[in-house]
Parts: structure tokens; C-alpha cells; sequence
């Protein structure tokens, strides 16, 4: 660590085996199977000029669907830890963060939500408790032949809007396996990035 440069640091925590480059994709309603999963709460808001939530992004000019580029980042590996000074991550987490899906200072406070709602129903533009538990709700990792791990928790930093979703190390991802599949919504934009396991490995370990 201490022989790293502010290249490499910046490096390892925007594109590496760690960090991964992506895009978040809105859905075409036209083109959808499923329901889309839901934004905030209904506003009340009726008739026809009322406009579907989604996430802020809408069609470019060209009438094509919008994309957003969004950095998903492994922030529970040590590497990662180290690069960042942040030595205290919880050890019975891995914790993902996403960057540049939510905009900075959209929402007006640190937010933290667990399984269980304390919504009364009512929408604040403010508040960003029904969007942590949509992330709550569409997040998993996914292995081949292993169970899909659900996050425990998510945080949001208001200035940064820096999400990061804590999921539970038990059961433990298997290290055999070739790659895990990360995967979130936020209103209609689909995001998924693919971890190539046998890259991220730290001093001969596997870093998670």
C-alpha cells in the first residue's frame, strides 16, 4: 500500500477487478415482460399527462432509450479498504457501492433502512427511505448453483449519492466459482456488472 501512487489508487477504485465500469439501462415499457419495479409511492397524481417514474432519466433527443454510466465497486475488499484508508469495514458484509446512479444532493439526509418499512405512505421527493428499500428489494449477487444473496441493508451518502448495500457473508460465496453476478434497479434502470472472481484476488486471497 504504502508503494501505491494516487494513479494506482485511482485506478483500482474506478477500473479494476474490483471496480467495474457500467451502465445503467432504462427499461422499454413496450418491450417489458414483467412489471417494472416500483418508485416512490403513488403522489395521487392522475390522467394521462402523468409521466412514470424513472429515476430521473428519460429519452435523449434522438428518442433513444437513455443509459447512465455507473461505477460498481467491491468496498469490502481489503484492497479496496486499503486504497480508501477504511481499514473498519463490518467484517460479516460484503458491501457493494454503486456511484453515479443516484445524483448528489438530491436527497436531504443520510438514509439506512432495514427489512422491515416504517413508510406511512406518503411520498417526500426529499426522502430517500423509498428508494433504499426499492434497492433493498431488487439488489442480489448471484453465483452458479448457489444461493442469491439479498443485501441486509443500504445506506445512501446524500452529498456523493454514493449507495452501498451491505449483504451477509453466511453463506459465503463460493471461491471455485468462475464469476458472480451483481444486479440492482433503480426506478426503471436496470444495472448488472459481472465480478470475475480469479481477478480478485489480493497477496494470493480471494478479497470479497
Amino acid at each position: 500500500m504504502d508503494s501505491w501512487s494516487a494513479e494506482d489508487v485511482a485506478a483500482l477504485l474506478s477500473n479494476s477487478p474490483w471496480a467495474l465500469q457500467t451502465v445503467a439501462e432504462m427499461e422499454d415499457p413496450a418491450d417489458a415482460i414483467e412489471p417494472a419495479p416500483p418508485g416512490p409511492p403513488d403522489t395521487g397524481e392522475r390522467g394521462p399527462n402523468k409521466k412514470p417514474w424513472d429515476g430521473g432519466v428519460g429519452r435523449n433527443r434522438m428518442g433513444h432509450l437513455a443509459t447512465i454510466p455507473v461505477t460498481i465497486r467491491w468496498d469490502s475488499a481489503l484492497p479496496v479498504r486499503q486504497a480508501q484508508k477504511d481499514l473498519a469495514a463490518p467484517p460479516q458484509f460484503y458491501v457493494i457501492s454503486l456511484s453515479g446512479l443516484v445524483p448528489p444532493g438530491r436527497y436531504r439526509a443520510a438514509g439506512q433502512t432495514e427489512t422491515s418499512s416504517t413508510s406511512d405512505g406518503s411520498f417526500d421527493s426529499r426522502n430517500p427511505e423509498e428508494v433504499l428499500e426499492a434497492f433493498m428489494a431488487y439488489s442480489m449477487i448471484s453465483e452458479k448453483g448457489g444461493p442469491d444473496l439479498g443485501p441486509e441493508n443500504v445506506k445512501l451518502d446524500p452529498v456523493t449519492g454514493v449507495v452501498r448495500i451491505f449483504f451477509p457473508r453466511k453463506p459465503a460465496l463460493d471461491p471455485d466459482q468462475k464469476e458472480v453476478l451483481f444486479v440492482t434497479h433503480f426506478g426503471k434502470l436496470h444495472v448488472r456488472a459481472k465480478f470475475r472472481l480469479a481477478s480478485m484476488k489480493y497477496h494470493g486471497n480471494l478479497e470479497l
